[in-house]
């Protein structure tokens, strides 16, 4: 067995709090967003932008990029089988506590959404290098490039469609009772 499986396979340690970086706290946002904004009327369009529109995507980014989308805090390889499975659990997670938010308690998603902001900030050197976690910590990363441009653009047209198609909903359903 390759070390690298090997390390996966037998590893104890979890990272799931490491996780936390963009897709999870974003998950919560949107959603709490779309269903305040529909108030309360189809949490269902928000998990829906929740899988198809944040946890596919970030999959997707996962699997091509994988030390790029851990932003470079940890070793990719040292992740425990399973992990990927975790993160997608805590983006949908994200996403439920984030309908349930949404509809009493928006000023924690204003707060949640800022703290994004400000994460955003912070990691903005280590968003904009695409490379491995060695070639980042050495400072050889190479800017992104239009390679990863060209991966991403299908995944966020992907993300806005199913945004629009969310917000569309919505608005339908908050406009039904003629609000």
């Amino acid at each position: 067995m390759p070390a690298s499986v090997s390390r996966r396979w037998t590893s104890r340690r979890c990272y799931v709090s490491g996780m936390v970086g963009f897709d999870i706290p974003f998950a919560f946002v949107a959603s709490g967003l779309l269903t305040w904004r529909a108030e309360g009327k189809r949490p269902d369009l928000a998990m829906l932008y929740t899988g198809a529109g944040v946890a596919v995507p970030g999959l997707a980014f996962l699997e091509k990029y994988p030390d790029w989308d851990w932003q470079y805090f940890v070793e990719p390889a040292s992740m425990p089988m399973g992990t990927t499975a975790l993160f997608v659990a805590a983006i949908m997670f994200a996403g439920w506590a984030g309908t349930k938010v949404g509809v009493c308690c928006t000023k924690w998603v204003w707060v949640v959404a800022g703290l994004l902001g400000v994460f955003c900030l912070a990691t903005i050197p280590r968003t904009l290098h695409v490379g491995t976690r060695a070639q980042y910590l050495a400072g050889d990363a190479p800017f992104i490039g239009l390679d990863w441009l060209m991966f991403g653009l299908p995944w966020f047209i992907l993300s806005g469609l199913v945004a629009g198609l969310c917000i569309w909903g919505g608005e339908k359903a908050r406009s039904a009772d003629g609000t």
